[in-house]
This record gives structure tokens, sequence and C-alpha cells, in this order.
């Protein structure tokens, strides 16, 4: 029997992205994309939440128990959840130094984006990345969340096929040098940016490198 609540959000009808037959997926297939991330946190958990919500502009999609532990689902686009927090009572505070994901990656489209949301951020009162680099294809900031998970944001440099071919061809070579050349300090790229100096010379590695040689990154 149909109820008022399965009648208005169970749609009628299954549709996925696409049908497929038996038959016509004929080789391994690659993911669509990064669907979301689970974390687990305890201590700070509620901060937690409150970091997610800020730093992605998400919104809680429902907040449950499994158990005694506390899960709230954030989402920050169309799809039912992106993060989910997930809390686990009695295991206290994160070591340093485990085997294990190293980092999450979230990718903007702009420049503009990634220093909006350094400035939104730092207004917040949260600390500014501790690290920052041009890696050549892209342009990325380091984020450390209340329990110390590195969360990074990033815009490419270039399109999608150009940041293949540089990591695949470049980015590793002699020619290119140290990653760490290209590193800069998030409030003074912000300030540059503010200031009018256009994203075609603050997303490009050899100019970020010169700036910094300036002292101006």
């Amino acid at each position: 029997m149909a109820t008022e609540l399965r009648t208005k959000y169970v749609p009628e009808k299954i549709s996925p992205i696409r049908h497929d037959a038996p038959g016509d997926v004929k080789s391994m297939p690659s993911p669509t994309k990064m669907h979301h991330v689970h974390i687990y946190s305890d201590t700070n958990y509620d901060s937690m939440v409150e970091f997610y919500k800020k730093l992605f502009n998400a919104n809680v999609v429902n907040v449950t128990y499994f158990g005694p532990n506390k899960t709230t689902f954030l989402t920050y686009d169309d799809h039912d959840h992106r993060v989910i927090l997930i809390k686990r009572p009695g295991w206290g505070v994160k070591r340093e130094n485990q085997i294990g994901v190293s980092h999450l990656a979230f990718g903007y489209a702009s420049l503009g984006e990634l220093m909006f949301v350094l400035k939104r951020m730092l207004e917040c009162g949260y600390a500014k990345p501790p690290y920052c680099v041009n890696h050549g294809n892209s342009t990325s900031l380091y984020w450390r969340d209340p329990d110390g998970n590195e969360v990074e944001t990033m815009a490419d440099n270039y399109t999608p096929q150009q940041c293949q071919d540089y990591k695949r061809f470049f980015q590793f070579t002699e020619e290119f040098g140290e990653m760490r050349d290209a590193e800069f300090d998030p409030e003074k790229m912000l300030a540059l940016y503010e200031q009018g100096v256009p994203d075609t010379i603050l997303m490009d590695r050899e100019q970020v490198k010169r700036l910094r040689g300036e002292g101006k990154l």
C-alpha cells in the first residue's frame, strides 16, 4: 500500500544514467566521478561538520544514527550526499603518521572560486592553508580540518587533456624542476588577485616562481 511519503518521494520508475542490457558493456568501465567520502570523527565531530559545511558551502541532507554512531550527510550540489561525517564514540582523536588516505581533493572552476573560498574561511576564523603550490597543471591549497585530515581545494590550470599530458610527459622531468619551487603564500595570492593581477599570471607556474622570487608570493 502506497504511503504519502512513498507517493511523494519515491519515483515511479528507475532512471539510472544509462540502461545497459546484458552484453552492452564489453570492457572494464571506469567511475563516472568521485561521488562521496566518509570521514570518521569523535571528539571534534561538531566542529568537523561545521568545517565542511563552510568549506564546501554545503547543506545538511539528513542526520541519523546507526546504533550509537551519529551520521551527518552533507551535499554541495544536486547529488544526495558528497561528504558523510560518522561519529565514533570512544575513538578519541586521529593519530599522526598513519598509512591510508593522504588527502581528499576537490576541484573548483576557477582561481576566483579558490580565492573566494580562502577569503571566506579566513573570515570564519580558520587558519590559512599550511601548504599551497602551483603543480604546473593545477593550483592547489591544502587545508587541515579540525581532526587533522588534509583537504585539497584545487583548480586545473589547463583543459583536462592538457593537464593529463602535462603530468604524463613534463611534470616529473628535470626541466620541470622541484615542486617546492612554486609554493606560494595564499594570503599574498589573494592580495594580488584582488589587486587585479589576472589569473593567466597567477596560475602560470613560471610566473608564480618569478613572483615568489620577488617576495610577492
